[in-house]
């Protein structure tokens, strides 16, 4: 009855069976027989986009995967991957289902003997299509509403399932056929075991309108009963309670989940509960530049973090496209503090290789704490989640990255249309509300001031509880911070036009200026000018921007050391993606990320890594700039790993340019 070509996949990889559309398939692709594994077939690249899809399948979790699959001859065989794991019928492990959907939508023709299923208008009717088939089928048309489909089931089957739940099974169109498994009234009353009950599966299958061009006309569904299955049930209840992709539980069940959770609170003296909202930071330039696969691929290693950060003390869901929840027990806001950094040092270690770039991904991240004294009577699930998500939006006004708690108060869950006040627009800011300031930048083997990181900063009325990192990032989003990087620009060289003393100047670019034509002609007209302030400035491009788009970044520094510029990677965190890409080029300096100098002397472990990290740097020839220097201790240690630079409060904090001496 399947409309794809299908296999089905064992443990070891090997393909244990096939339908004619997969024989077909083949054929049509000149390979002959199906062959017996996937890596006989399939690119490299493909087999490496299948794997995570078909490790979650292998571990019970059905999932997809969008965008072509090519063969090793570089033709193209499908266009989605779905997989869909059942119990193996020996032993303890799984079978795949592997369902390749065809690039034209059609799949290999198969003659209708073969298929199983013989379109409507060959089969005389809805009457004679039915003689085909002994059990009970119910044919739904195309008007009919899920309510009135899951009716019309109910009463044929004769039980007291959850109508809810068939509702949200019968609701999803596009993921036909497919199976449904309904447990039967139990003929003796009694409620038994899930395992001693039998239940009805439900064979939904589209019903193709030949004269529509082969567009679904109708949905039959084949009814068999007494079927012996409790985990057909529980995938039953997989498709209405769980994201799909993820495999984590969806915004119903999470709403359901933290229902329960309250009402569990309520007989634990002492306890209180943290209910969290993630919103991933920057997820829309991994969709804009990986594509909608690498995008699928971060939300998986997302799911996967929070997974092994909550573990076994609460639960996970994705209740939006980059948003995530969770909910756990714990004694304080204190302990729901920690377990979000947690979770943000468990975002820090994703990296996401495609192609030629590497992806990072962070998240800002609310928490509604609910203490054991509040009277949980008045609670809701859903306004918890609002409060937490308005602890999330604070974040964002904090330039992301970060965790804000809540502490739910009696009258929190009793307000109507509590909204958190939206940022201001990057562009409605005047040039008279933006300032420069000035952090002294060290030379530790000298001894002596080395230059100034130049840093943006917000001032008036409007910028009061919005931080310059985040309207920074919101400029970034709106496409507006070429302009402001090219203000910037023009205030640093002003600067240096000023100041008599030949200090180096640096100051941040992001990847749109370094991409606009704008900006780099307002670099070479003001540089044409005078030449010699060229040799003072040093343009530093963010490590995750360089990671997202090397090519981009190696273009920009090749032409602003053509003009005599310096250049710099800010916030390298040494990770490998990074290292093997300095090799050819054009950059002189490396600014360390702060946690990995911070304390550096009271860890001989982290000074040792970090020593390696320094030799290896310095032997491709390039410099190092240690920031977010605190403590004499770090400073000198830090002077005895050999870096040649550092700034941070030690040395001095950020003062307008004019305090600095630089006007």
């Amino acid at each position: 009855m399947l409309p794809h070509a299908a296999v089905y996949l064992g443990p070891d990889g090997l393909l244990l069976g096939h339908n004619k559309r997969m024989e077909a398939a083949c054929a049509a692709h000149g390979l002959g027989e199906v062959p017996g594994r996937l890596r006989d077939f399939l690119s490299a690249a493909s087999l490496k986009r299948c794997e995570p899809v078909l490790s979650a399948a292998l571990g019970g979790v059905p999932a997809q995967a969008s965008g072509g699959l090519s063969l090793k001859s570089g033709a193209g065989f499908c266009r989605q991957l779905i997989c869909t794991s059942f119990p193996a019928v020996s032993g303890g492990g799984r079978v795949v289902l592997v369902q390749f959907v065809s690039m034209d939508n059609s799949g290999p023709a198969v003659p209708v003997g073969q298929s199983g299923l013989a379109p409507l208008s060959e089969a005389g009717g809805a009457a004679d299509f039915l003689r085909y088939f002994p059990d009970d089928v119910l044919i739904f048309s195309e008007a009919e509403s899920p309510d009135d489909k899951a009716g019309r089931l109910l009463e044929l089957i004769d039980t007291d399932f959850e109508k809810e739940l068939l509702i949200a099974a019968l609701a999803d169109q596009d993921d036909l056929p497919r199976s449904l498994y309904v447990p039967e009234r139990a003929e003796n009353g009694g409620s038994g075991t899930a395992a001693d009950q039998s239940v009805c599966e439900v064979r939904l299958i589209p019903i193709p309108d030949l004269t529509a061009g082969g567009a679904p006309q109708a949905v039959m569904a084949i009814l068999r009963r007494n079927v012996e299955s409790p985990d057909e049930i529980a995938e039953n209840r997989r498709l209405a309670y769980q994201d799909p992709l993820t495999g984590l539980e969806n915004r119903r069940s999470f709403t359901r989940t933290l229902t329960q959770d309250l009402a569990l609170l309520s007989r634990q003296a002492g306890e209180g509960l943290a209910v969290f909202y993630i919103d991933l930071d920057e997820f829309k330039k991994v969709n804009d530049l990986g594509g909608h696969e690498a995008g699928d691929d971060m939300l998986l290693h997302v799911a996967a973090c929070l997974r092994q950060t909550l573990g076994d003390r609460g639960t996970a869901a994705r209740i939006g496209g980059d948003e995530f929840a969770g909910t756990v027990f714990t004694g304080s806001e204190e302990a729901a503090l920690r377990i979000a950094e947690d979770i943000l040092e468990g975002f820090d270690r994703i990296h996401l290789e495609t192609g030629n770039r590497v992806f990072t991904i962070g998240g800002s991240i609310g928490v509604a704490f609910v203490g054991a004294s509040l009277d949980l009577n008045k609670l809701d699930a859903s306004q918890l989640i609002g409060l937490a998500d308005q602890a999330c939006l604070r974040g964002k006004r904090f330039g992301g990255r970060s965790v804000q708690v809540h502490t739910v108060q009696p009258g929190d869950c009793t307000r109507s249309g509590s909204v958190a006040t939206d940022l201001p627009e990057p562009d409605s800011f005047r040039g008279n509300e933006l300032a420069l300031y000035a952090m002294p930048i060290f030379d530790l083997r000298k001894n002596s001031l080395f230059g100034y990181e130049m840093l943006l900063r917000l001032q008036g009325d409007r910028a009061q509880g919005l931080s310059s990192r985040a309207w920074i990032s919101a400029a970034e989003r709106s496409g507006f911070i070429a302009r402001v990087d090219a203000w910037t620009l023009h205030r640093v060289l002003d600067a240096a036009d000023r100041n008599p003393v030949r200090k180096t100047l640096t100051m941040n670019v992001s990847a749109d200026s370094a991409r606009d034509p704008g900006f780099r002609e307002c670099l070479v007209n003001r540089l044409s000018v005078n030449p010699l302030q060229a040799s003072r400035l040093c343009l530093e491009v963010a490590e995750k921007d360089f990671l997202r788009e090397p090519a981009l970044v190696e273009t920009f520094f090749r032409f602003a050391s053509e003009l005599g510029c310096q250049t710099a990677i800010d916030d390298f965190a040494g990770h490998w993606p990074s290292l093997s890409r300095l090799t050819g080029l054009r950059v002189e300096w490396l600014k360390l990320q702060a946690g990995l100098t911070q304390h550096v002397a009271r860890s001989p472990e982290k000074a040792a890594i970090l020593s390696g990290l320094v030799k290896a740097v310095q032997a491709l020839g390039l410099k190092v700039v240690a920031k977010h220097v605190e403590t004499a201790e770090d400073a000198a240690l830090l002077k005895e790993l050999d870096i040649e630079a550092a700034q941070g409060f030690y040395f001095g904090k950020p003062k307008p340019w004019s305090a600095a001496g630089l006007q």
